[in-house]
């Protein structure tokens, strides 16, 4: 009775080494599996912190791109502009020369009106 039950003891004792061993290789795979993952999610954090490093850098230089032009638009806006009013400030300079000649012809018409006269008084 004692052999049956050391029999059966030494075959429980066995069967859990088993049990023991398959868990302990099941335990080293997955702690493997654990080790490359953690390498993979650091490769891919160190990928995604360069990537935004890159965007960042892009916007930066877009940015700058977008002032730069914006500069030179404002700059050629306001040279457009004072063009305008140089133009507006000549024709209305020259508007008023226009008038200036109108009266002159008006005042030259008149006055070569009365020396006609003048000059038909004296034959009288």
């Amino acid at each position: 009775m004692q052999d049956d039950e050391n029999t059966k003891l030494s075959a429980k004792i066995k069967e859990l080494e088993e049990d023991r061993a398959r868990l302990q290789r099941t335990v080293s795979i997955q702690q493997t599996q654990i080790e490359k993952h953690r390498a993979l999610a650091e490769e891919s954090a160190k990928k995604c912190d360069g990537l935004q490093l890159q965007v960042s850098e892009k916007l930066n230089r877009s940015h700058k791109q977008a002032a730069t032009g914006h500069s030179t638009v404002e700059v050629r806006l306001n040279r457009a502009l004072e063009e305008v009013e140089r133009l507006k400030t000549q024709l209305s300079k020259m508007k008023q020369e226009k008038n200036m000649h109108l009266e002159a012809a008006k005042l030259l018409s008149f006055t070569e009106e009365e020396f006609m006269k003048a000059l038909d008084w004296g034959k009288s």
